[in-house]
């Protein structure tokens, strides 16, 4: 599966910051909010930057319910 998306247009989750204070519902709203684009994102390393391309099933767990279960 090819994807043609920008990476310079892509957001680095460490930068991410959602209150832990804030019921779940908001925080995954904060996180979709702030990440943009839950599939493609930017994860810094160590020493370097790389890009996450996330695939998933048509018959597996949505990538709500796994953020959901993460922030619970």
């Amino acid at each position: 599966m090819r994807n043609n998306t920008d990476t310079a247009d892509l957001v680095e989750i460490t930068a991410i910051n959602v209150e832990k204070n804030l019921p779940q519902s908001e925080r995954c709203a904060e996180f979709k909010r702030q990440i943009k684009d839950m599939h493609n994102y930017k994860c810094k390393a160590e020493h370097e930057t790389f890009t996450v391309r996330a695939v998933y099933a048509n018959n597996g767990t949505s990538i709500e319910a796994c953020l959901r279960g993460m922030m619970a």
